[in-house]
């Protein structure tokens, strides 16, 4: 991760998804900005953006469309891991990592230092189903809801 100063634009994109419960992509980052009367074209939410996550503030998120959705890092630095329904594009994170006994093992078999993994399942939630039992009901905070395009 850079120790490098942030700039204006990184802050104030930084703050507009910290600010958010769920991942956004760079048009809505825009628009937010825009609404909040930020003057920042969008070219550059798209170059900031990518800064970012080369320095592992962020971290991008597909929810099976051509757009690219980002989220800020938890303070662990570590990538989240998502439920993500292919009909509503609700994203339920999860709270751990599910396979970090996995990485540590390939990483010692093969001699290989893992930088990083990406972790999503993607399906139909139980509401999408018609099945809207009390599970989906316990986990009401804790959904991200992605705005359709």
């Amino acid at each position: 991760m850079s120790s490098s100063r942030q700039t204006r634009n990184q802050k104030l994109i930084l703050e507009v998804l910290q600010h958010q419960s769920q991942p956004l992509s760079a048009q809505e980052i825009f628009l937010e900005l825009r609404n909040a009367n930020h003057t920042v074209g969008l070219a550059t939410v798209y170059r900031v953006l990518d800064a970012l996550r080369n320095e592992g503030k962020l971290q991008s998120v597909n929810l099976g469309d051509p757009q690219t959705y980002y989220q800020v890092l938890p303070s662990n630095g570590h990538n989240r891991h998502h439920l993500i329904c292919t009909q509503c594009r609700q994203v339920i994170p999860l709270p751990g990592c599910p396979v970090g006994d996995l990485e540590s093992q390939l990483s010692g078999q093969y001699q290989f230092v893992i930088e990083y993994h990406v972790l999503d399942f993607y399906g139909t939630c139980a509401q999408c189903r018609g099945e809207g039992g009390p599970e989906s009901g316990s986990q009401g905070s804790a959904l991200l809801q992605a705005k359709p395009k």
